[in-house]
């Protein structure tokens, strides 16, 4: 009878090296040249679509928007951001995991999302908006964000197929949305690059495994948007249903008036808001309005007293009828962004979850929800979100 060799199964699994992280094989790139394309913005037009080349493992889009040519315009309160009336990028099965909603609120997820050291897109370097200046009337750059958090990494989407890709769709408003009064033809040029990482190497110069993706492979993230209709100024205690049944990560109110504007979206705020009801609990009670505003200020280090800062260098303020909750601030110094994945707020497709304010006036009350998707079998499963801890 010949001897057995070799360990049986159970041990040799048992004694098989734990595969390193993903980032031990990969490198995080940027690549630019995909995406090229110019309209004229006179009136309400579509951008050719933009169907993503297979890189790897998709972390974001970033947009360069440059419009020229305008000799005369006064910019209007969402500019230069509502230059595009819709945003969307659709996953290989034609839903959209950013989107459909306009530049303002594509803004407002770069501001408030928690992806960067600084968020706001309308006080970086390179940004600036004139009516008056023919040779830039505005830049400023839009990222569409899929990553949730780096340091896994968690999120990036996988676009590694070119006959299955990801699309990204852009249709623009009239100058005149931007700039009123407008003097001139504004030509407006969006320049897309892709931020992703590189398949990765399978062993390490030592020979142990590297993961071939990241944790919690098929993890998505994604921005939606859902409004309630405000008839009139009065009480309202309305239920909330945008995104529910996944866990929630950032959850923006947008209120503007019956005209569009956001003018009064400070004035017609709750004080205090009533509250905030989820499931049989109160997350907010009786919140003062200036309260809110001083907790959003320290915890992204908006502190400019002026609202809708919009100027290269300068220290941004907080948005007009813009307020936030977010549950991806606790692993340090209150940063949303910092987060451990943990304190997500776990929602169910009928969870109750009731907003009771006193609004000031007509208009809509917009929430602009930011939930994930876990990868696997159970969307809700937030074990995969944080290695099982």
């Amino acid at each position: 009878m010949a001897a057995r060799t070799g360990a049986p199964p159970q041990t040799a699994q048992k004694n098989a090296p734990k595969p390193r992280s993903f980032l031990v094989g990969t490198q995080d790139v940027i690549e630019g040249g995909d995406y090229d394309q110019t309209v004229t913005a006179t009136a309400a037009g579509s951008f050719v679509p933009w169907t993503l080349q297979a890189t790897g493992w998709l972390r974001a889009l970033a947009l360069l928007c440059q419009g020229t040519g305008l000799t005369a315009g006064t910019v209007t309160a969402d500019a230069p951001f509502n230059i595009f009336a819709n945003v969307e990028l659709d996953d290989v099965n034609n839903e959209a995991i950013f989107g459909p909603f306009d530049g303002y609120t594509a803004f407002l997820t770069n501001k408030y999302g928690g992806y960067a050291f600084w968020d706001d897109p309308a006080t970086q370097s390179i940004f600036t908006v004139s009516g008056t200046v023919t040779a830039n009337n505005f830049t400023f750059v839009l990222y569409i964000p899929l990553e949730i958090v780096m340091r896994d990494p968690l999120g990036p989407v996988a676009s590694v197929n070119n006959t299955a890709s990801l699309t990204l769709k852009l249709t623009n408003n009239p100058t005149a949305t931007v700039f009123s009064t407008p003097t001139g033809t504004l030509s407006v040029r969006v320049r897309g690059t892709q931020l992703f990482y590189w398949e990765p190497k399978k062993m390490d110069k030592q020979g142990r495994p590297i993961s071939p993706e990241p944790p919690g492979s098929g993890t998505t993230q994604y921005w939606t948007q859902g409004s309630i209709a405000i008839a009139g100024s009065g009480t309202i205690n309305s239920q909330l249903i945008t995104g529910l049944g996944y866990p929630f990560r950032n959850y923006a109110f947008l209120l503007r008036d019956n005209t569009g504007s956001r003018a009064n979206g400070e004035t017609n705020w709750p004080d205090p808001l009533i509250g905030i009801k989820f499931e049989a609990n109160l997350l907010y009670s009786q919140y003062p309005k200036l309260l809110w505003q001083q907790i959003m200020s320290k915890m992204y280090g908006y502190t400019a007293s002026t609202a809708d800062t919009r100027a290269a260098g300068s220290i941004p303020g907080k948005e007009n009828g813009v307020y936030l909750m977010n549950w991806n601030k606790e692993f340090a110094f209150m940063k949303p962004g910092s987060e451990t994945r943990r304190n997500y707020l776990i929602t169910s497709p009928g969870s109750n979850f009731i907003f009771n304010g006193a609004i000031g006036g007509a208009g809509t009350l917009y929430s602009v929800v930011n939930y994930i998707a876990s990868g696997g079998k159970a969307s809700s499963d937030t074990a995969r979100l944080t290695g099982g801890a």
